[in-house]
């Protein structure tokens, strides 16, 4: 601005030359406008310096409020904490200096020649004390962890142990049935023609479907328990044994038409025994007889009630379970109560088109982007009744 006036002044000087009386009181004017754009200036630059070092102050009065603050925190934390005897000693020859460990010691020398050398000071030590966990420890104390998991147990036995298996390559299995017969075989009479018999035979077709099922899991769940995978397929083979057991069990109950009989006795043994005489009268060989484990302490019990003992022949005791009339009985979770199947073997099989397994997959559906993983138990199988009539179930005592 001050450049501009000067410019000015030139200009007019110029124009008003030989006028020196109208050029002085021009140039006093535009040194009263100089003078005062200049104050008005440093009046600016005083008020924003005077702003900035308010704030300055402000500023530092708020770091020292800060400081002390710490300085206090600290001193409560360091007053708190168990102090070792050359920190509690140093501290107490402080406080004796007022402050001042040098004036402090030159006070307890001063003390020490006026006092025939004995000065005591206090010393403020913690209590030593017994270490618990409670009082002592910051966080969770070491742990052990079971090789072992409490899993829900397996059915002690399976239908699939109880028959023989048979390998099919299609999932379409068949079996002719005899289902009749006319004539007979019979002793020729000389001269005459001998007898002529024929049999049907039917084709009993067995559709082999998948028992199977499957758990999703996370790849980090996998990792935080190293046991998963292990203990997983254990988990899926007892689950799959017992979803087997069942389709089984209901299959060859449901398809059973042995002969059974009618009878008032209230003894399931003797009842037992009845069902075992009309299957070997039917020319069936009875492999076991298959009852609730309910049941069978029901029996158990009974040939102590009754007077059986073992030796005695029809009953004999085994150190699990007992047999009735030579054929062992057999205890099966999965068997309904007070109901008993007796089956032979030779007519019943598990018809297998693909063998249980159990597979760990990390691309089924979204697994691969969602870090997921899919284990999957799976058989195709089904149970084949060669014969029905070789298949008695029925409920107990009185028989029905």
């Amino acid at each position: 601005m001050e450049q501009e006036l000067k410019s000015l002044a030139e200009d007019l000087k110029a124009k008003f030359n030989g006028s020196e009386t109208k050029l002085k009181a021009i140039e006093e004017k535009i040194a009263e406008i100089v003078a005062n754009a200049e104050k008005s200036l440093t009046d600016k630059e005083a008020e924003i310096k005077k702003a900035f070092e308010a704030e300055i102050t402000s500023i530092k009065e708020r770091a020292n409020e800060l400081d002390a603050l710490v300085a206090k925190k600290a001193k409560e934390e360091s007053e708190k904490a168990p102090k070792t005897l050359g920190e509690a000693l140093s501290a107490q020859v402080k406080e004796v200096g007022g402050g001042n460990y040098e004036k402090g010691v030159k006070e307890i020398e001063l003390a020490l020649k006026s006092a025939n050398g004995s000065f005591s000071i206090p010393l403020n030590l913690k209590a030593v004390g017994d270490m618990t966990t409670s009082g002592n420890l910051t966080g969770d104390p070491v742990r052990t962890y079971n090789t072992r998991q409490g899993l829900v147990p397996f059915q002690k036995v399976n239908m699939r142990d109880l028959m023989p298996t048979v390998i099919s390559s299609t999932g379409t299995f068949v079996t002719y049935r005899e289902t009749g017969s006319e004539g007979s075989i019979s002793t020729q009479t000389e001269g005459s023609s001998k007898s002529q018999i024929d049999y049907d035979l039917t084709e009993i077709v067995t559709v082999n479907s998948y028992i199977a099922g499957f758990a999703r899991f996370s790849k980090q769940l996998m990792k935080n328990l190293p046991f998963l995978e292990g203990t997983l397929s254990r988990m899926l083979l007892r689950d799959f044994y017992k979803a087997e057991n069942s389709a089984f069990f209901t299959t060859v109950s449901g398809a059973a038409t042995g002969s059974g009989t009618t009878s008032s006795t209230t003894s399931d043994i003797e009842a037992i025994i009845d069902l075992i005489g009309n299957q070997l009268a039917a020319n069936f060989n009875p492999s076991y007889a298959l009852v609730n484990p309910k049941q069978l302490a029901k029996l158990m019990k009974e040939t102590f009630t009754t007077g059986y003992y073992a030796g005695a022949g029809a009953v004999t005791l085994t150190p699990t379970g007992m047999n009735i009339f030579g054929v062992p009985v057999v205890p099966a979770s999965f068997v309904t109560d007070n109901y008993v199947l007796i089956a032979d073997a030779d007519y019943l099989e598990r018809v297998e088109v693909e063998g249980v397994n159990v597979v760990f997959s990390y691309e089924d559906a979204t697994n691969f982007t969602t870090n997921k993983v899919t284990a999957r138990i799976e058989c195709q199988e089904a149970v084949n009744t060669l014969r029905v009539d070789s298949l008695i179930y029925k409920n107990l005592a009185p028989i029905s």
